[in-house]
Formats: C-alpha cells, structure tokens, sequence
C-alpha cells in the first residue's frame, strides 16, 4: 500500500476515533438515566427499579445519533449495598459508527446521621465500538469513480475493558455527587497505529427540593450537571415543576459568556423542554430539544427523547424505611 493510501487511511481512522471520542452519550433527562449518570445511584430506591430511555438526537441530519439505554438496579438491605446492570447503545454516522456498553454497578451505602447518607458506587464493565465500512466512502474511490476500495481496512470492531467510579451525598431534600468514567483509559483504536485513548469523563451534579405544600405535592426541584472530557466541557441547569403526578421542566446545556471553543463559536447547545408523568411505580417522561447553537433548530430538527421506569414495590409504603434521594425521576 502506498503512502497516498496510507494517508487516506490514517486520515479515516483519525477522523472516527475523534467521533467516537467526542460521542460519549448523553441524555437531556440525566436523572431518568442515573446509574449511567453516576453509580453511586445504584439501588438508591428501596423497590428494585427498571429504566430506559431513547435519545433521537438532530434528525434532520442524515444519520446522525441515535442512543438507547436499559438498567436495573436493587437495594440489598441486609448488607446496605446496591447493585446494578447497564445496557447502552450509541450510533453515528454513515458509517454506523456504534458503541455499546455493558456496566455492571455496584455501590454501598451509610449514612452520617439520620438525615444524610452517603453512597459509593465503581462500574467496571466492557465497551465494544464497530463501524460498517461497507458504508463508508474513500478517497480512490471518488478519484477513480469506482465502487470498491484499494485501501486496506483496520478490524471493524473494538472492545476493552471500562472502569467508571462517583460518590453521592444526599438527604431527603438534596443531592450532590461527582462521577469519573474511563478511569483506565482503555484504548478504542481502530487502527493500530493510532493508540487513541478514550479519555476520562467527569461529572459533578446535585439538586434540591423545596416543597411548595405541608402535603408535598407540589415542589420545585433545581438541579445541576457539570461535565468535561477532553477539551469539551458543558452544564446542564434547570428545574422542574411537581404537581401531584404531573411534572414540567425546562433546561439549558452550555456554558453562556464563559467559554469559547473557537471565535464566533459560543458554548451554548440546547434548551430542553420536558413533561412528565409519575406515579409510586411508573414514571413516564418526554423531552423536545431546541438547538441553539450556530448548527439552529432548523438544521437539526432538535433531539426527542422518551423515558420510562418501573419501580417493583409502592414506594408509598416504603418512605420512613430509608433516606429516599428524591432526585427528578421523568
């Protein structure tokens, strides 16, 4: 192969493994996803608890990102320790670029006094990313006009072992925690002459309750979530309003006035609106993403996201037993 070939090659795998670095997934209804958010939240209800959520992200671009993700996590009493199980899926890109994660979680739990408790959670478990080159075009294939490619291709999938950690701190009102993923930085290479890193992942969030009734119906509840990889860094801040079942919220993603990734480029992403629903075993949630980026709405189509859980026991019944994190939960 020659050096012009090589080039092409290198440049390709350059290109993916930048994508797929920049493509650790998020939610908009972090919360709704909270052991992937932080392990420390595994078993932080009494009931065992069943969760997914599905993020379609900018569907007016061809292809863009997709992201699903399944967990179930159990409090064990007797010992004081949560465990956990974590599914997600994540695509991108013509070349359905994909990373799918399995994370078994545990955490342990104690408490400082009868109003605040403190959780430990670690998440090692397994990455696996894969591309379709069938669906990828190369350079000789757009000089020559040809359909099949002279370049030598890298394996077409990657697995590693990932290692992920946070503590939590919480009462019945408030919540504030901090997240660490990749803590190994395994490397998600393509191509072996490029060791590319997955780098950590950091997280910091918390929130707070303020009851607007004597019978807690009604609240508002504000939160928070800082994160970083790398280069990029964004905050999500908002709050959401309770009443009775129902809830609606409203959230901003970036950081206004206070960080430039290049000039002319503000770090300013989304405003997202959620309505939710939520009863002592199920919850339901919606979130509309509005991109207020230089890429607009109108580009982008925004990003929708769907959310339901399922809780295994009326957590009605349980409150008194434990310390229950009242966390937005959509």
């Amino acid at each position: 192969m020659n050096k012009w070939r090589k080039g092409i090659l290198a440049f390709a795998f350059v290109i993916l493994n930048n994508l797929s670095i920049a493509q650790d997934m998020h939610f908009s209804q972090f919360y709704a996803s909270n052991v992937y958010l932080n392990p420390a939240f595994a078993g932080a209800n009494v009931c065992s608890r069943l969760t997914a959520i599905y993020r379609n992200q900018w569907s007016g671009i061809d292809k863009a990102y997709t992201s699903s993700l399944v967990s179930w996590d159990h409090y064990i009493k007797r010992h004081n320790i949560g465990m956990g199980l974590m599914f997600s899926r994540d695509v991108a890109g013509s070349g359905n670029l994909a990373t799918t994660l399995i994370y078994p979680t545990i955490a342990y739990e104690t408490r400082v006094n009868r109003k605040l408790g403190i959780r430990f959670g670690i998440q090692p478990g397994l990455g696996i990313s894969n591309v379709n080159f069938n669906k990828l075009t190369f350079g000789d294939q757009i000089a020559r006009g040809g359909n099949v490619s002279t370049v030598e291709t890298a394996p077409s999938s990657v697995s590693y072992v990932d290692i992920g950690a946070g503590v939590l701190a919480y009462s019945i009102k408030y919540w504030y925690g901090i997240s660490f993923n990749h803590l190994n930085q395994p490397l998600e290479s393509f191509y072996s002459a490029e060791e590319t890193k997955l780098p950590i992942k950091y997280s910091a969030h918390g929130g707070y309750k303020f009851d607007l009734n004597d019978d807690e119906e009604t609240s508002i509840t504000t939160a928070f979530n800082y994160r970083g990889q790398k280069k990029f860094d964004q905050l999500d801040l908002g709050f959401y309003y309770t009443r009775q079942v129902f809830n609606i919220g409203l959230w901003y993603r970036g950081i206004p006035g206070l960080k430039r990734y290049a000039p002319g480029y503000s770090n300013n992403d989304a405003i997202a609106f959620i309505l939710g629903f939520k009863t002592n075993i199920m919850s339901f949630g919606y979130s509309y993403d509005i991109t207020i980026s230089r890429l607009t709405n109108g580009n982008s189509n925004g990003a929708h996201e769907l959310s339901v859980s399922y809780q295994f026991c009326n957590l009605k019944n349980q409150k008194g037993k434990r310390i229950l994190i009242e966390c937005p939960s959509f």
